[in-house]
């Protein structure tokens, strides 16, 4: 089973906890509707796409954590409370954290905590939560992240402790030196064993070595889209609970999401979720052709 955990953008910081659905445009967390407001920011994105992937795979939905914060740390800590009490009771087989501030304490105590699961999950980092695992040096106890290019700039940097202070060099790199950037990432032991880096290209990585390298298809008007890069991470997650290894499912997860934003015929006014209705599809058709 798949728990995916994240902040909402809202000053109701009280923590939900359920099974996610979608009915058209609207999105449930066990009872709770998610404000229609939302439906196209980080988290819900990631949320609803896993959602259609674990529908395209016959599988049981996620579960999600999640609870509002502004900015001042109050529903994180509910989410990283949960993950670090309470999550080993449902036996998920793969956890990600997405979008949540990166509080040091509350952090290292749900990744100390998961190594007396009994069963250890596999664990995903996106956004925040890949932000945090460095400036911890905790990266090597995840198995997956999911950086874009910027977050990879700052994983390759082995002195930046936050983002903002990544070396005016790297930042100034363009997506053709990606592949440069996740070698150093490796060298400075800021990645963990697997890699899937978003962007024009995607590149599919394990151990530092670039397994595949993905660009087709090629919707550049999807770059403009906001979130969609939390859909493919949501598409990664469900694939791996769903029983795929990391390579294959960072393969499949790169392909459908390009292939689902074709299908939408997108212009630059398309909102994610207008992309997430065609995963399903898109998933299946990637599976059926590799």
């Amino acid at each position: 089973m798949l728990l995916l955990s994240g902040t909402l953008p809202t000053n109701d910081v009280s923590i939900v906890v359920g099974q996610v659905r979608l009915d058209g445009e609207t999105m449930r967390i066990g009872n709770t509707e998610v404000h229609v407001d939302t439906l196209s920011i980080g988290a819900t994105a990631m949320m609803a796409a896993a959602l259609r992937t674990t529908q395209a795979l016959g599988i049981e939905p996620p579960m999600s954590v999640v609870a509002g914060d502004l900015g001042d740390g109050a529903g994180s800590k509910m989410v990283y409370k949960y993950l670090t009490e309470e999550a080993a009771s449902l036996s998920p087989s793969t956890v990600t954290l997405h979008y949540i501030l990166p509080l040091r304490k509350e952090f290292l105590d749900f990744v100390e905590m998961a190594d007396y699961w009994e069963k250890r999950p596999f664990l995903i980092a996106d956004a925040g939560a890949l932000l945090i695992a460095k400036a911890t040096r905790t990266c090597d106890k995840f198995d997956l992240f999911t950086p874009d290019a910027g977050e990879i700039s700052f994983l390759a940097d082995p002195d930046a402790g936050h983002p903002a202070y990544v070396k005016a060099a790297l930042f100034a790199i363009d997506t053709s030196q990606v592949p440069e950037l996740i070698a150093q990432a490796y060298s400075a032991k800021n990645a963990p064993h697997y890699l899937l880096v978003k962007g024009p290209t995607d590149f599919v990585v394990e151990d530092g070595k670039i397994i595949h390298a993905v660009s087709e298809p090629n919707i550049p008007v999807l770059e403009a889209i906001g979130g969609t890069g939390d859909t493919i991470t949501g598409i990664v997650s469900a694939l791996i609970s769903g029983g795929f290894d990391p390579i294959k499912a960072s393969l499949i997860a790169s392909r459908s999401n390009r292939l689902a934003g074709k299908l939408c015929n997108p212009t630059p006014a398309t909102k994610v979720f207008e992309i997430v209705s065609h995963i399903e599809q898109a998933v299946r058709a990637t599976i059926d052709e590799l």
